[in-house]
């Protein structure tokens, strides 16, 4: 069975999650700050990291990417092509001292619609909108009730910002939509800040979602 665990981490209180299946092999999602204390999760779930996928380019996402690659070196990490364009490098997204984000990682690996890694397998749903190339990560093997990591799309009861570069909320709007209505109601999101909620619950009272006729 696959199992998931949270590291709430740097100031903007990020969300990075470990999954590990009943082998403790584990992915980590969105490793954004705070890289010593994602470290002791992994040593405290005796797991071994095989892979690193990102649900966008934001700073407080990947600002412990580097550290992460140097403790474990050529772990592939899976984002999509429109973020992988501006996030390690572009102006806008660096904020020292929180994050100076350099370098594109070697092993960096574009995302398509399906990722499979150390016998863990999920499918990756593009979400533009917070950002060109945001995408949701879903789990529906080995779990009781699907999970989705929806990173800075879809909040309990909110959706992400679009006033940063490159944010567009019709573009929010349209995946927002269509990931409410193509996730089953028992899927749990774990977003990338805040707490958990189900599909369920945002249909029912998210205000993002409440105009829609299909809720």
């Amino acid at each position: 069975m696959i199992a998931y665990s949270v590291v709430e981490t740097g100031p903007l209180a990020e969300n990075c999650y470990l999954v590990w299946n009943d082998a403790k092999q584990a992915w980590i999602i969105d490793p954004g700050a705070d890289f010593e204390a994602i470290a002791a999760e992994v040593a405290a779930r005796g797991v071994t990291p095989v892979c690193i996928l990102l649900t966008h380019g934001h700073f407080d996402h990947l600002g412990a990417l580097d550290d992460a690659l140097a403790r474990w070196p050529g772990l592939p990490v899976a984002m999509r092509a429109e973020d992988a364009k501006w996030a390690f490098d572009h102006p806008a997204n660096q904020y020292p001292p929180l994050y100076c984000h350099q370098r594109r990682p070697e092993s960096l690996v574009e995302a398509g619609e399906t990722w499979a890694c150390g016998g863990i397998a999920a499918r990756l749903i593009p979400t533009p909108g917070h950002t060109p190339g945001g995408q949701c990560i879903l789990l529906t093997q080995d779990v009781p009730a699907p999970l989705c990591f929806t990173g800075d799309t879809l909040f309990q009861g909110s959706v992400g910002r679009t006033d940063l570069p490159g944010g567009s909320f019709p573009a929010l709007d349209r995946s927002v939509r269509a990931l409410a209505a193509d996730l089953a109601p028992e899927t749990t999101i774990l977003p990338g800040h805040g707490p958990a909620s189900t599909i369920a619950c945002e249909r029912r009272f998210n205000p993002y979602l409440q105009d829609d006729p299909g809720f």
